[in-house]
């Protein structure tokens, strides 16, 4: 890449050019048949806004090796951007009559290379593989090992040795375990996922993460290597000549036939279970069969109804605090990926509604009521506004001062010219130096109109008013909406999971920061440094959904604390009785204090019975009575009942109208 890099500038300055490292694009590592490149679609955008007008390439190839894309991106270069195409390898120069002809050519030489490159390394795999070595197919479970002496036949300098296929004792009991839960013991492959992720068992190879998931564990399940049948090339790779974009077609089953190969020696599972393995998966397949579409994806709910066609508000900001996972969502909960694995102990999930509408709600109060971290914003916005008033004008002048000195530079060679005394390289001095007043000229073009659209100076009025629609766009719940809050909140809510109390389910704690230079950023319309810059205070939100037992245990002890009988706790709680001595009891133990003695609670209420008692029920008629100055006696056999009741009747109607109870001696001898 370097050694190209130097050529085109070696060839630029014969031309009298000079390549800016800023100008300078780049695909590492990625396939030149692919239309979309990061640096291809860079120096293309560049191109557009016209800053550059001469293209250097070290061959056509860099800029494609599929004529289909190269050709029609060169023709736009040169007749839509005006832009000069040099290829320093195929001398191609745009500037010149008949380029498009020669550029056809070598299109085509560069798209046939890469399908001779690709029919050389198919009949080199498939030597191998008919002569019994290993072509890199091994799965998990297996490994390769050299055979010493097979270098010596392959070619080339430092040719390495030729490979077998062996069995890796370890991960082939972890095949053999995973096959026993699913055949014998009768374990989801669900549950298989979990308890891999949370034992650490490794994983093939080819893997790009740590984790297993369920395709991994039916791919597994499904592979016929492990009874000795080894296929290869079922799928072929073919590529869309316009996109570039590669895809899998499975290959005729004639010619797959020619590549089995069987390997006795390779053997983990024995034929039963694996036979038992399949019934099961296609058991299982048959099952879902009608929840899937042709393509074999689940049909799944509509995309209108389950919330997962709209970016929502807090998409991509979630973060598990015990693993560092992102969560996810089905459209209605959210939860940790790393849980759903089993590669983390957080399990429990979430509603999407109850975290959106608590943020908000936190939000809202902060940047709408804290006064405090108003003033924080409007000081940084303040500070952005006079770094840009001192950087622009700053800009500009060295700008000009650049031009001043490349025009003075040309006017130089001229009088050379007009004194008769020219240097020999002045067409390329001076042609190179055009070049560099015009990008210059360019440039401080650019700075001129960006310095036309100048922000005003903000004001505390005009940041109220953003705030409020900072917060309606937070509302709407749509990709802005997301964009938004993840510049407030530096793009990470941390998601901790803790217990409550008497509760089985365990609940979340948001932790978050408002950062103060991303919301003067995002208001002012600029790039967002969060670098020395202030945070807000750390932010917690305790996402709990209303419980109906703690409901009930709040009334229990508020009716409690206003010495109601629990009786009349129950009828308002709609429960029964036991139920209500059960919150009580939850209530202090949540509060660690030891529950009042029942007995000597009852005996200080004024209403202690839910059927009022015998002496109760008939205090009117014993003081009717009783006011007509009949004695105790007499009163209980014109009532019939005991003397004693008569007795608790005068009592408890005294004490129920807060009057002294009269002494019976003494109401005795004044009859």
């Amino acid at each position: 890449m370097d050694q190209q890099r130097q050529k085109c500038r070696e060839h630029a300055l014969r031309f009298g050019h000079t390549i800016l490292p800023v100008y300078e694009f780049e695909d590492r590592a990625v396939s030149g048949t692919k239309l979309e490149r990061e640096g291809l679609n860079a120096m293309l955008e560049a191109a557009k806004q016209g800053k550059f007008n001469v293209l250097y390439l070290y061959s056509l190839s860099r800029l494609a090796r599929e004529s289909v894309i190269t050709l029609p991106i060169l023709k736009k270069l040169v007749y839509v951007y005006g832009v000069r195409c040099i290829c320093v390898i195929e001398n191609i120069d745009t500037n010149t009559t008949g380029w498009e002809v020669i550029a056809a050519i070598f299109a085509a030489i560069h798209e046939q290379f890469i399908k001779e490159l690709s029919a050389a390394v198919l009949r080199g795999q498939e030597n191998a593989l008919l002569s019994g070595y290993s072509v890199g197919d091994w799965c998990f479970g297996y490994g390769s090992e050299p055979v010493p002496g097979t270098e010596q036949s392959r070619a080339g300098r430092n040719s390495k040795p030729r490979k077998i296929y062996v069995i890796n004792q370890e991960h082939a009991e972890w095949v053999s375990q995973i096959f026993t839960w699913y055949v014998d013991e009768g374990i989801s492959i669900g549950q298989i996922v979990k308890k891999i992720n949370h034992l650490k068992a490794p994983k093939d190879h080819r893997s790009s993460s740590k984790e297993w998931h369920h395709d991994l564990v039916v791919n597994l399940l499904s592979n016929p290597k492990y009874i000795g049948d080894w296929p290869w090339g079922e799928m072929q790779n073919v590529r869309n000549p316009e996109t570039g974009i590669v895809c899998q077609k499975p290959r005729s089953e004639e010619e797959c036939e020619q590549w089995k190969r069987e390997l006795p020696h390779l053997r983990i599972i024995d034929d039963n279970t694996f036979r038992l393995a399949q019934e099961k998966l296609d058991a299982n397949a048959q099952k879902w069969e009608k929840h899937r579409r042709v393509n074999g994806k689940f049909t799944g709910s509509s995309t209108e109804t389950n919330g997962r066609r709209k970016v929502k508000l807090l998409h991509g900001l979630l973060k598990c605090a015990q693993c560092g996972s992102p969560f996810y969502s089905d459209g209605k909960r959210a939860r940790c990926r790393g849980g759903k694995r089993g590669t983390c102990d957080a399990v429990t999930s979430v509603p999407l509604k109850l975290l959106e509408s608590m943020m908000l709600e936190k939000i809202g109060t902060i940047i709408l009521e804290d006064n405090q971290w108003f003033q924080c914003v409007f000081d940084d916005l303040l500070k952005l506004y006079r770094d840009y008033e001192n950087r622009f004008p700053a800009m500009i002048r060295e700008k000009e001062r650049e031009l001043h000195q490349v025009t003075q530079k040309i006017e130089r060679l001229v009088d050379l010219v007009e004194q008769g005394d020219p240097p020999e390289d002045l067409h390329r001095r001076l042609k190179s130096r055009k070049e560099e007043q015009k990008e210059i000229q360019f440039e401080l073009k650019q700075l001129r109109l960006e310095r036309n659209h100048d922000p005003r100076k903000p004001s505390e009025a005009w940041l109220k008013e953003r705030l409020k629609q900072l917060f309606d766009v937070l509302k709407e719940s749509s990709p802005a909406a997301n964009k938004a809050l993840s510049a407030l909140v530096c793009g990470e809510i941390t998601l901790e999971e803790n217990e409550i109390p008497l509760r089985k389910r365990n609940y979340f704690r948001g932790i978050f920061r408002l950062n103060i230079r991303g919301v003067s950023s995002f208001l002012a319309g600029t790039s967002s440094s969060i670098e020395g810059t202030k945070q807000g205070d750390e932010v917690v939100i305790d996402f709990i959904q209303p419980d109906k037992a703690g409901l009930q245990r709040e009334i229990a002890k508020r009716m409690y604390d206003a010495e109601e009988p629990e009786f009349k706790i129950a009828e308002a709680l709609g429960v029964s009785r036991s139920r209500v001595t059960k919150l009580l009891d939850e209530v202090f133990e949540l509060q660690g204090e030891k529950k009042p003695d029942g007995r000597s609670r009852r005996s200080q209420l004024s209403v202690k019975h839910k059927v009022p008692p015998r002496y109760q029920s008939i205090a009117e008629d014993v003081m009717k009575l009783f006011a007509q100055g009949l004695l105790l006696g007499r009163i209980a056999e014109a009532l019939k009942i005991d003397r004693n009741t008569v007795t608790s009747s005068v009592k408890y109607w005294h004490e129920q109208r807060g009057l002294p109870v009269p002494d019976g001696r003494t109401r005795r001898k004044s009859l």
